[in-house]
C-alpha cells in the first residue's frame, strides 16, 4: 500500500454522504452565528476509499498551519476555530474571521496554487451577507486547477475519466513524499512563529513522560538539582536569545555563513546567564542554547528571501556556521586550563570524542536520519511517537551527558541495548513498552545516568517538526 494511505480505514458512500450533510450543517450554523464574518472551510481531496490516516493528517495539518498563519500575519480578528482531524472521511477545519470575502477567496485559492501540498486541499470561503457570491479561479486571475497525474485541467480529466484511481493515488503519495520524505519542506515563517516554535520545543520536551533518567512532570530522573518547573522558567528566559538567533541569520551574508558563529556566541553567553538567573544557577538548557541557537540561525539564513526552504539546505548552513568549531574549541583551543575544562573538552582529550561540537560540525545528522523519520513514521499518539523518537535518538548518538555520568564511553553500547529491548517490546504505544520506560527510569536514577544529549536532539526534532507541520 502507498504510505500516504497506510493504516487508514476505507469509508462507504453512505459515510461520505452523511459527512457531506454534517459539513453543510456546520457551515450554515457558522454563517448564521457570524453573519458579518467570513467562514473558511478546509478539507482534503483524497482519491479512493481511504480518506484518513496518520500521513493524511500530516498533510492536512501542514496546510492548516499555513492557512492559520496567513490570518495571523494579516492581523485578522479570528472569531472561531474548529478542527476535527480524526474524522474517518478525512480531516476538516473551520475558521471564522473578519475581512472581505473576495480577499480570503483569493488568499485560499493562491494557497491551493502555491503551497507545495495545496493541490490536495479544497478550501471553501463563504459569508451569510454575500450568499450566492461566487468567484471562479479565472475571474481572480488564477489558472484552472491542474490534474495531479498529467498537469492538464483537473475538471476535464475527471469528467473524461482519463486516469486510473491507482495513478491518482500514486501522484498524491508522491506529493507527500516530496514534502515530508525526500527532503522535508520548511515554509518561510515569521520571526514570532519561529521563536514560538523554539520555546514550545523546549516546553514539550520537558512535559513528555516517562523519560528515562530525565526530568519530566512525574519524575526528576537522575537530576537532583532541578524539577519540571526549573525547565519551564529556563525555556521562557531563552525567548530573547531565540529572537536574536533568528535575526542574526536573517541579516547575515549567506556567503559568509562561517562567520555567523562568532556573532552568535556572545548572544549564547547572554542566554546562559539568563538561564542561570531563571534557574538559580542550574544548567537546564546549555546544550540546547548551542544546538538550537545554531539551527535557528541556519533557518534564518535559508529563508532570507521569504521563500520556503528544505531541511537539507538548513542543515548545510548548520555545517557552514560550525565549520571551524572543532578546530577552535577542541583541536586548538586558545586557552583551556583544567579548571575551565568542560565535559566536552575532557572527553575529546581522553576519548577523542567530539560530542555536541562534532554533531553540529557534521550538520546534526541524527536530526534528519533518526529524529524526524522516527517521529514521522511511528504509530500512535503524538506523545508516544515523541517517546519513541527520544529512545531512537538515545540509541544512535554518543551522548556526552550519558558518558560523563557513567565515566566511560562503554555506556553507549549499554544504552543501545536498552533501546533495542524497548523497541522489541513494541515501543511506547504498547503497555509493555511504557512499563519498560518506567523501569528503565528507575535503573538510570540508581546509576545516576541521564540522556541529556538525546533530549537536546528531541528539542531540535520538535522544533523542525513544528516548522514543517509534522507537529502542531
Amino acid at each position: 500500500m502507498l504510505e500516504l494511505f497506510a493504516g487508514g480505514q476505507a469509508v462507504t458512500l453512505d459515510q461520505v454522504l452523511t459527512n457531506r450533510e454534517w459539513r453543510s450543517a456546520v457551515q450554515q450554523q457558522l454563517e448564521a452565528d457570524f453573519p458579518d464574518q467570513v467562514v473558511v472551510a478546509v478539507k482534503l481531496n483524497i482519491a479512493g476509499p481511504i480518506k484518513n490516516s496518520l500521513k493524511i493528517r500530516q498533510v492536512f495539518m501542514a496546510g492548516w498551519q499555513v492557512i492559520k498563519q496567513a490570518a495571523v500575519n494579516d492581523s485578522t480578528t479570528i472569531k472561531k476555530v474548529h478542527v476535527d482531524e480524526q474524522r474517518i472521511t478525512g480531516p476538516e477545519a473551520f475558521l471564522v474571521l473578519d475581512g472581505k470575502l473576495k480577499k480570503w477567496k483569493q488568499e485560499l485559492l493562491r494557497f491551493e496554487e502555491d503551497f507545495a501540498l495545496g493541490r490536495l486541499f479544497d478550501c471553501d470561503v463563504m459569508a451569510d451577507s454575500a450568499k450566492g457570491y461566487q468567484l471562479s479561479r479565472r475571474e481572480l486571475g488564477l489558472p484552472p486547477r491542474r490534474c495531479l497525474v498529467c498537469d492538464e485541467e483537473a475538471k476535464i480529466c475527471a469528467k473524461e475519466g482519463r486516469h486510473l484511481l491507482s495513478a491518482v493515488q500514486a501522484a498524491s503519495n508522491q506529493l507527500y513524499r516530496d514534502y515530508f520524505v525526500t527532503d522535508l519542506t520548511l515554509p518561510a515563517w515569521s520571526r514570532d512563529f519561529v521563536v514560538d516554535a523554539a520555546v514550545a520545543a523546549c516546553l514539550q520536551e520537558v512535559a513528555l513522560a516517562p523519560k528515562p533518567g530525565l526530568v519530566d512532570p512525574i519524575s526528576a530522573g537522575a537530576h537532583r538539582d532541578m524539577t519540571v518547573m526549573t525547565f519551564l522558567d529556563s525555556a521562557v528566559a531563552l525567548r530573547p536569545y531565540f529572537e536574536k538567533a533568528f535575526e542574526l541569520g536573517q541579516g547575515f551574508s549567506q556567503a559568509d555563513a562561517t562567520g555567523l558563529l562568532a556573532a552568535l556566541r556572545p548572544e549564547g553567553i547572554k542566554a546562559e546567564q539568563a538561564m542561570y538567573l531563571a534557574t538559580d544557577g542550574v544548567n537546564t538548557h546549555k546544550g540546547a542554547i548551542f544546538t538550537l541557537g545554531i539551527l535557528i540561525a541556519a533557518y534564518g539564513l535559508a529563508t532570507q528571501d521569504k521563500r520556503s526552504t528544505t531541511l537539507r539546505e538548513v542543515l548545510n548552513f548548520v555545517q557552514k556556521i560550525s565549520a571551524n568549531v572543532l578546530d577552535d574549541d577542541l583541536v586548538s583551543p586558545t586557552c583551556i586550563d583544567q579548571q575551565e575544562e568542560t565535559a566536552g573538552h575532557y572527553q575529546y582529550r581522553t576519548y577523542q570524542l567530539t560530542g555536541v561540537r562534532g554533531e553540529v560540525a557534521a550538520g546534526l545528522p541524527a536530526l534528519a536520519q533518526v529524529g524526524l523519520p522516527t517521529f514521522r513514521d511511528r504509530p500512535g499518539s503524538v506523545t508516544n511517537r515523541l517517546l519513541d523518537t527520544l529512545m531512537a535518538l538515545a540509541g544512535t548518538i554518543q551522548d556526552s551527558t550519558l558518558i560523563k555520568r557513567a565515566k566511560t564511553p562503554a555506556i553507549v553500547q549499554q544504552m543501545q541495548d536498552w533501546v533495542d529491548e524497548f523497541f522489541d517490546l513494541g515501543g511506547a504505544e504498547t503497555v509493555t513498552g511504557q512499563k519498560y520506560l518506567t523501569t528503565l527510569n528507575q535503573t538510570m536514577i540508581e546509576q545516576n545516568l541521564s540522556i541529556g544529549g538525546a533530549a537536546d536532539y528531541l528539542i531540535l526534532t520538535i522544533f523542525i517538526g513544528r516548522l514543517s507541520g509534522l507537529l502542531s
